[in-house]
Formats: C-alpha cells, sequence, structure tokens
C-alpha cells in the first residue's frame, strides 16, 4: 500500500485514489487539482533515495493531511488536492517548491541545496476527465522543467 522508502502511497493505490477522486468530483460537482512534482536531481542514485525520502516527508508536511501524496515513477510524486481551486493549487504548489528549496539537504559531505519542479492542473477548470487532466499536469512540468527547473507551472 505506501512505497516502502518514501512511505507515501505506492503507484497503483495512488491510482485508485485519483480516479476515485475524480467520480466523486464528477458526482458533487466540486474542484480538485493535481499536482506531479519532480526533483531537479543531479545526485548519484545513492543519494537520490535519501534525497527522495526527504523531500516526501517536506512535502507531507506542505499539504493538509486529507490530501493524497503518492510516488508514481521512479523520481516523481504526485499530489491530489480535494477542494482546491487553480489559486489554491498555486499557492500549495509554490509552498512546497519553496520550502524544498529553502532545505539543506545533508550529505556525507556537508549540507547541499535541491530544487523541484512542479505541473498541476485543476478539475474541471483544466480537463473534464482524467486523462486529460494527467496530461495536462505532465504538459506542465515540462514546460517547469523546459524553462530551467525550480519552477510551478500551472494552465491559465
Amino acid at each position: 500500500m505506501f512505497d516502502i522508502h518514501t512511505k507515501v502511497l505506492e503507484r497503483d493505490v495512488f491510482q485508485y485514489f485519483l480516479d476515485l477522486e475524480i467520480k466523486k468530483a464528477m458526482r458533487y460537482q466540486y474542484f480538485f487539482s493535481l499536482l506531479i512534482i519532480e526533483p531537479d536531481l543531479t545526485a548519484d542514485s545513492g543519494i537520490r533515495a535519501e534525497i527522495l525520502k526527504t523531500m516526501a516527508e517536506l512535502i507531507k508536511e506542505e499539504v493538509r493531511t486529507t490530501d493524497m501524496i503518492g510516488r508514481m515513477g521512479e523520481n516523481n510524486f504526485y499530489v491530489i488536492l480535494p477542494h482546491a481551486e487553480t489559486s489554491n493549487t498555486l499557492s500549495v504548489a509554490e509552498r512546497i517548491r519553496s520550502r524544498i528549496e529553502s532545505y539543506t539537504f545533508t550529505r556525507k559531505n556537508g549540507g547541499a541545496k535541491e530544487t523541484i519542479s512542479v505541473g498541476g492542473a485543476c478539475f474541471p477548470t483544466h480537463a473534464n476527465e482524467l486523462g486529460n487532466l494527467v496530461r495536462n499536469a505532465t504538459k506542465m512540468i515540462y514546460e517547469a522543467k523546459n524553462n530551467g527547473g525550480n519552477k510551478v507551472c500551472i494552465p491559465n
């Protein structure tokens, strides 16, 4: 159920909750947002695992207890923000980005700084079905990365 290293939801479990969230949002007519968070990592794989673990902890500290975090790939996290419109989503994403940017990660030879790129999309503002929501959030993470990283991008 939980990723053994980062202690966030595993991919399949998160996917189930994301599908459930879109069904509930359609049924009960409410907004929710999806964030994709990806480190702008330069570290080797041994160090990367520890950095990802710490990043997951920092993300948890910046979201509500009702928000859901999942590890969807080797280096990225998805976050479901129920009842969050675009402005709320931008605020939460920027808070997460800033928190990670200001944190000093511990390494063998001292501390180091890391950054993340964040892409997001809001249902139904930016998409009215799950596939398009994920595609739009994915486009936004690529936009953030292509513009130098350490950015939050959400469709206008």
